[in-house]
């Protein structure tokens, strides 16, 4: 035998051990998908459905808001910002007043943080600041 049908002979296997699948004539990509399945112990011309089963992903809800936003700067405002100052005041490095609102005086307490904790200290609260402060 030649070396090239040696060489074919396992993918042959394969190739005659799977079914064979291929698309119906006339078919228009709105109608549902139908296959043509040829098989030595079923007739050569049944059809089947393929079954197409929709996964549905299910993201599930943090009960911390700060984590929802990726980046806190000056001029942030919201429950996220409040979070973050009450983070920060709890560990010591915030002394204003909790108000949502991310200043020049949230900055610097973020800046202070950020060293102490070896981040870069840009003052900005992103995600590695924000787990850093958790």
């Amino acid at each position: 035998m030649n070396w090239k049908v040696i060489a074919l002979l396992p993918a042959i296997a394969i190739a005659t051990a799977l079914p064979a699948y291929s698309v119906t004539k006339g078919q228009t990509p709105n109608q549902a998908t139908t296959a043509t399945h040829a098989a030595p112990t079923i007739q050569a011309n049944s059809t089947k459905k393929v079954n197409t089963v929709k996964k549905t992903t299910v993201k599930k809800q943090s009960t911390n808001v700060a984590k929802r936003s990726t980046v806190l700067t000056v001029g942030s405002k919201g429950e996220a910002v409040k979070t973050a100052q009450n983070l920060l005041k709890q560990k010591g490095f915030y002394t204003g007043e909790v108000n949502g609102v991310f200043d020049k005086n949230t900055r610097a307490a973020v800046i202070k943080f950020q060293k102490s904790k070896k981040l870069r200290a840009d003052g900005i609260i992103g995600s590695r600041t924000l787990a850093a402060l958790q």
